[in-house]
């Protein structure tokens, strides 16, 4: 069965683990609280620290309107695209204002300063309270706040207000306090909060990104690749991260005030993306998206449909539940769009061939009998078609020197860390050298890229032990793939995870990382073998056709040679799950000496189709086993269907604010029609995203639909548009469109 979904009517029993990797119970994060609120216990107050205004007098230097130059700021801050009616602002970074008084401003003796308060209770040591007051220069190094005035016009003071390198991530009110020369106090607060994000801009902060190109696609690109499929045929579909819209920053800050992380925590962004890990997904504290690897999304939307992160978070704000569903890729995507938004460099990463090792301990062990059937009953680890997940770039003072960078997160909730489904960050350079005792969570991504793939066949004489027949430590962590930068092409990361598969330094980062792994095994690999075994698998096949999968042996041997080959095949879930049986066959091949020999295994549509699922993979093991010398090659290989592709043409000129259609088709590749069918569109610059009711598709038929779309945005713009139906899934489409402004 398929991993099933999280729902449930009864609240599951979760678990965290120990140091020793020992499962104890644990409940939410509202739970643990609970639990510490005993006697004898100091308890934080959760009352609101009440801050008075100063009492009003005749002679008090009045604030009449504060402006805060939104437009100038903004585009100074690279902010300018966010669309909010808040000002966006990156932390370290100097921004301008202007304040109109009642009468003119003193300079010789009136005062100026301001105040940013965060949260119910501002306290200056906690940083939620920030005093900003005049200085005499710049501070230096961006690590302090201060207020310097430009210019007094009468009543008119315009002011630079320089921010601290190292403030707090989050909405601001803000206040502005005048002093006259006796001493009488006036206090102005702003109708609107302020939004101070990250700032790779800024040398001081944790997240500086050098290089502008890099800013410029994990920072500032709405657009993004998702990469799929499996290691030997690998695909991609278009994704709008939507980093600019109103509802992500929105969303952030709401997961950020729901997730109780204290405010201290709150200018790191280590902590930020281990809580955002946490919160985007359900199993904790009711997240942003639920999770569901069952097939049956009959209650949701199917997580093949998505093409955008916007969708999800406006339907999870407006109704303050958990979207249903979806998978790693959108787990994956809705990281990279709320990490975006709050200022951190943030890839979307597929890793290939993912392991999931259960038992941690860095190897995969899979059982077959004699025959070559798989024994489902003593598999437990897996190996996922592929796996998304998020590098995000920061600096880690939290581990010793040389493993900041890139650090690896995964929102995805496969196992629990402190008792919350959460991973990462996890410093690429510790899971590289195999330093797997670094926080957080390096040996469970190490593994995902690491782990060694274990073959036992169990005898049918019980007394007897199992024999391992292969092992590999190739077969995992291949093709780790991102979207390239500046481009709309694959660029494969893997030797930011891993060394050369079979190299020195490949080798020595799997022994150090074993050296910390509780029941590490490690194996003696026969070399030894005279029948060369080469399946090859299509490449092209589309979805609702017959197709093959060939098995050519050739005897190396000076001496002929008996084998017995198994070939079995399942269609499989994208975890690697399989599902069904859809074909088998059983043989034995007489090679003499040189010989060689092609075995041909057909896949009928008609036998998958039935039990195909959304992500139209298969799985085949292939066994041969020589009688002469013992020798057993075992695999497993992965292939993945062609869907159509959804085609998109539109208006010549299309201009912003003004209504255009869209047009899509696309052909019914299956043998019978298509029902309940549904268009899914979404992009950047487009009013919303929509969801259209389609009639049902004939067989063969090819399918045209208009959809009205208003642009909001002038330049060129990516539209993505999927296609649902009950018998097919999974089909997409995009194209650039150029909006003119008005």
């Amino acid at each position: 069965m398929p991993r099933s979904s999280s729902r449930s009517r009864n609240k599951p029993v979760r678990f965290g683990y120990n140091a020793d990797g020992d499962p104890y119970p644990t409940g939410s994060r509202q739970a643990s609280a609970r639990a510490l609120r005993q006697p004898g216990r100091r308890v934080v107050p959760e009352e609101p620290v009440i801050i008075e205004k100063p009492p009003k007098k005749e002679k008090e230097l009045q604030v009449l309107q504060l402006d805060l130059l939104m437009d100038k700021n903004m585009k100074a801050h690279h902010t300018d695209e966010y669309e909010t009616e808040e000002m966006v602002l990156r932390r370290g970074q100097s921004f301008d204002m202007e304040v109109k008084l009642h009468r003119d401003f003193m300079k010789d003796s009136d005062q100026i300063s301001l105040e940013f308060r965060m949260g119910g209770r501002p306290i200056v040591s906690h940083g939620t309270r920030v005093p900003v007051y005049a200085v005499d220069a710049p501070p230096k190094d961006n690590l302090e706040w201060g207020l310097q005035i430009t210019s007094v016009e009468g009543s008119k003071v315009c002011f630079t207000v320089y921010s601290s390198a190292d403030s707090l991530i989050g909405p601001y009110e803000l206040v502005v306090n005048t002093t006259t020369e006796s001493g009488i106090e006036f206090e102005f607060d702003h109708p609107t909060e302020v939004f101070m994000i990250f700032n790779p801009w800024c040398k001081q902060d944790g997240v500086y990104m050098a290089d502008k190109a890099k800013r410029d696609e994990y920072v500032m690109n709405e657009t993004n690749r998702v990469y799929c499929g499996t290691r030997y045929k690998i695909g991609n579909f278009p994704w709008y991260q939507g980093q600019f819209e109103d509802v992500v920053l929105e969303c952030a800050f709401h997961l950020l005030k729901k997730s109780g992380l204290a405010y201290r925590h709150r200018r790191n962004p280590v902590m930020i993306a281990r809580t955002m890990s946490a919160l985007l997904n359900s199993q904790d504290d009711d997240g942003v998206l639920v999770g569901n690897w069952s097939g049956d999304y009959e209650d949701g939307v199917e997580p093949w449909l998505w093409t955008g992160s916007i969708a999800i978070f406006k339907k999870y704000m407006e109704t303050g539940k958990p979207v249903e569903y979806g998978q790693c890729w959108v787990f994956g995507s809705l990281f990279t769009s709320i990490m975006r938004a709050l200022g951190v460099p943030t890839r979307t990463v597929t890793n290939f061939a993912s392991a999931h090792d259960t038992d941690s301990n860095l190897t995969l062990d899979y059982h077959y009998d004699e025959d070559g059937n798989e024994l489902d009953n003593l598999n437990e680890d897996s190996v996922w078609n592929f796996h998304v997940w998020n590098d995000s770039w920061m600096a880690r003072p939290d581990l010793p020197e040389g493993y900041g960078g890139w650090q690896a997160v995964d929102a995805t909730p496969q196992e629990t860390s402190s008792g919350v489904f959460q991973m990462g960050p996890a410093s690429l350079s510790a899971i590289k050298k195999g330093h797997v005792y670094l926080d957080y969570d390096t040996k469970f991504a190490f593994a995902e890229v690491n782990a060694e793939t274990v073959s036992w066949i169990v005898p049918k004489d019980s007394r007897k032990p199992p024999t391992v027949s292969w092992v590999d430590s190739n077969e995992v962590g291949i093709n780790i793939s991102t979207k390239a930068v500046g481009k709309d092409e694959r660029h494969d990361v893997t030797g930011d995870y891993k060394f050369a598969e079979g190299s020195n330094l490949e080798r020595i980062a799997v022994y150090t990382a074993s050296k910390y792994v509780k029941g590490a095994k490690n194996f003696v690999k026969d070399v030894k073998q005279d029948i060369e075994f080469k399946v090859e698998l299509p490449e092209d096949a589309m979805i609702g056709t017959d197709f093959n999968v060939t098995v050519n042996m050739t005897n190396n041997a000076t001496s002929s040679r008996r084998i017995y080959l198994a070939v079995n095949g399942s269609t499989i879930y994208y975890t690697g799950v399989k599902k069904a049986r859809v074909v088998e066959k059983k043989q034995y091949v007489n090679l003499d000496a040189g010989e060689s020999e092609t075995v041909s295994i057909k896949c009928d549509a008609n036998v998958y189709l039935p039990e195909l699922t959304e992500f139209a993979g298969f799985n085949f093991f292939v066994m041969g086993r020589v009688s002469e010398t013992k020798q057993v090659f075992s695999r497993q290989f992965d292939t993945v269907l062609d869907k159509p592709d959804i085609t998109i043409t539109a208006d010549e000129d299309i201009t912003e604010g003004t209504p255009f259609y869209a047009k899509v088709s696309f052909t019914n590749p299956l043998p019978y029609a298509l029902n309940n069918c549904r268009f899914l569109v979404e992009g950047p610059g487009i009013d919303g995203y929509k969801e259209e009711k389609f009639r049902h598709v004939m067989v063969g038929e090819k399918v045209e639909h208009k959809i009205k779309l208003t642009p909001k945005k002038p330049g060129t713009r990516t539209l993505m548009v999927s296609f649902k139906s009950t018998e097919l899934a999974g089909v997409r489409g995009s194209a650039d469109l150029v909006v003119l402004a008005a």
